[in-house]
């Protein structure tokens, strides 16, 4: 058989094979000449010819653990044996969950208002803890700062009284405000702690976490009153003019775009109580601190006057506590 003769019989075989494979949807791949023998040509298989049994199935099987990071089908998220682990950030928390309050916090005793028998009513704290950006793999930190408890002692005699507290929070271009209603407490010598739910005790990160990348001043201001009705309609004239300007409230906490309207909104109503200040203390945490504090933190805010054993004294504690979370500062693909 001369060479145009096998070309014309091959041609013959391929189309044959091409329509019973076209009832099953198979492919078949040409061939050239010198794979099929002439003799052999009509008992062939499918499989010696390039039938695709299986024209359906993927060209790479991606299979965890094979070595090979499969594009479009493995990351470091599934499989991380092929595509190495995912970036994380090396001091801070992951961000899932971060919301909820932590099971445990460590102490922040640079941040403590009282060294000794000093009390300082206006400092910094957290200097030190700075971190360059280049010496960490974090993003911007995501923080919240609540009252953790709020503990006070009062004198020999004292009689039961409420106590109420106003706090709010600036970094310059954001800020927040939280008020606590009078709570009863006990005197004559007697301890009362109050350990306020998280929704009534947030006067950082209110709603979620805020980035935070300036410095942040807390103001402590805590009031006794003998008359409880007159403290809440002053608390809720402060509550009704902050709910008009605020951009996001809890009932207990407003959040502010700006920190010019604190003044205002705080000042006046304050101004004409006759009620006992308890606390007036202004902290301003730095910047560098705030990724650190996003492990977990606890912190004290002390206020006391005049000897335990004798009325009119009192000594008052706010433990503070911190937590956040932050993302990876860069990722890699």
């Amino acid at each position: 058989m001369n060479a145009n003769h096998r070309l014309a019989f091959c041609g013959v075989v391929v189309a044959l094979l091409a329509g019973c494979a076209g009832s099953d949807g198979a492919v078949v791949e040409l061939v050239p000449d010198d794979v099929v023998s002439v003799d052999g040509a009509l008992d062939a298989t499918a499989s010696e010819v390039g039938v695709d049994a299986a024209p359906d199935a993927p060209d790479v099987i991606a299979r965890c653990g094979d070595g090979v990071c499969a594009r479009g089908m493995e990351d470091c998220t599934n499989c991380p044996l092929d595509c190495n682990r995912c970036p994380t950030c090396d001091m801070a928390p992951t961000c899932t969950g971060a919301l909820a309050i932590p099971t445990a916090s460590t102490a922040l005793s640079a941040c403590n208002n009282t060294s000794g028998s000093d009390e300082r009513t206006n400092y910094a704290c957290g200097t030190g803890l700075g971190v360059s950006p280049d010496a960490t793999t974090c993003a911007d930190p995501l923080l919240r700062i609540r009252v953790k408890q709020i503990s006070i002692r009062r004198g020999w005699f004292d009689l039961g009284r409420n106590m109420y507290c106003v706090l709010s929070a600036e970094d310059g271009r954001h800020s927040e405000l939280l008020l606590t209603p009078p709570h009863p407490v006990a005197g004559n010598q007697n301890t009362t702690t109050i350990n306020l739910p998280l929704g009534q005790s947030v006067v950082w990160g209110q709603g979620d976490l805020y980035r935070s990348i300036s410095n942040v001043t807390i103001s402590y201001r805590c009031y006794l009153t003998s008359n409880a009705g007159a403290a809440m309609a002053a608390l809720a004239a402060i509550a009704g003019r902050a709910a008009m300007v605020s951009q996001h409230a809890d009932g207990y906490g407003w959040v502010f775009g700006t920190v010019a309207v604190l003044g205002t909104i705080i000042g006046s109503s304050l101004a004409g109580m006759m009620d006992t200040p308890l606390m007036d203390v202004q902290q301003t945490i730095s910047a560098g601190a705030l990724l650190n504090m996003t492990n977990g933190r606890t912190w004290e805010i002390r206020s006391h006057r005049g000897n335990i054993n004798l009325s009119g004294a009192w000594d008052m504690t706010l433990t503070m506590e911190s937590w956040g979370c932050a993302n990876v500062r860069t990722t890699v693909q």
